[in-house]
């Protein structure tokens, strides 16, 4: 019997093939670890994983509403609030991995100090909110829409018409991030966390790009653009969490006077880490972007 050659290539899918393998990835993260979360899981790293799998759901739902029309803008206020609510418990955990080496080899008074761990049940609420819960269905049965069937809820586009809306909304997120990149250390903090969220949506959205749609790009550039993401999503990493950690000693100055040289000197180090991020952003402006000559065929 002859192949059949009617076949769909995966490797190069449409916008509702595409959009669907990008959503069934970023759900799968966050059903494993918010139904650990939900069962009493309340260490840092379920919650860590439950939250990056979070954000990459968000990424797909704002910078893929184009390619389906049925995305609903209400879908990300509930997935905010779960997302903010878990943070609580990464914040402790930010101290010691982070700020009390630095406070260790500085000499501070007060450098053992953690914040309050959230409660477990608090964590297992946020999961089992019930808007939030709502939308991780009406997101899963988009993702599961058969084919001919909802086909509105897509849109009409190809493989060549979905790498180029890829490549348009990559190519933005890019940008942004070296325009403000150069001048990182200038940056109010508001304005460098803004900066920091737009690395990470780029980060993502390459990944569903390479992963859901491998055959629309050249391949080792797209590892290439991947190795040098890492480590300017580090450095911006590491200057968020100085931050978080200053704000959290300077609360606990409050209580314990000791805290107040934690304070001064984290936001004394912000100098230095926001110098080391405006550094690993311009080095990444010297990699190509692997969405430039991507294949045509």
């Amino acid at each position: 019997m002859p192949a059949n050659t009617s076949l769909p290539d995966r490797s190069r899918p449409d916008a509702a093939g595409f959009v669907r393998a990008a959503l069934a990835s970023a759900l799968a993260q966050v059903h494993t670890h918010a139904h650990a979360v939900a069962a009493g899981g309340g260490e840092a790293e379920p919650i860590h994983q439950l939250r990056v799998g979070l954000r990459r759901l968000r990424t797909v739902l704002r910078e893929c509403a184009g390619l389906a029309p049925a995305i609903r803008g209400e879908w990300d206020a509930p997935l905010a609030r779960a997302f903010a609510c878990l943070g609580t418990l990464r914040d402790a955990a930010t101290l010691a991995d982070v700020a009390q080496p630095l406070l260790q080899a500085a000499g501070a008074p007060l450098c053992e100090w953690a914040p309050p761990e959230a409660p477990r049940e608090e964590a297992a609420a946020a999961v089992r909110e019930p808007g939030f819960v709502r939308a991780l269905a009406e997101i899963q049965a988009l993702a599961l829409a058969p084919d001919g069937k909802g086909r509105g809820g897509f849109a009409a586009l190809s493989a060549s018409g979905t790498r180029r809306y890829l490549s348009r909304r990559l190519r933005r997120l890019h940008r942004q991030v070296l325009r403000d990149g150069c001048r990182f250390d200038g940056l109010p903090l508001e304005e460098q966390h803004r900066v920091r969220k737009r690395l990470k949506r780029l980060r993502y959205l390459s990944e569903f790009a390479r992963e859901c749609a491998p055959g629309l790009w050249p391949a080792g550039k797209g590892r290439r653009f991947a190795q040098a993401l890492a480590p300017a999503q580090d450095a911006l990493g590491l200057h968020n969490d100085i931050a978080v950690a200053s704000d959290l000693f300077r609360d606990e100055a409050a209580r314990d006077p000791r805290a107040w040289f934690a304070a001064g000197y984290l936001q004394a180090h912000l100098a230095s880490s926001a110098r080391a991020g405006r550094r690993a952003l311009r080095a990444l402006a010297r990699v190509p972007a692997f969405w430039d000559g991507a294949h045509q065929r």
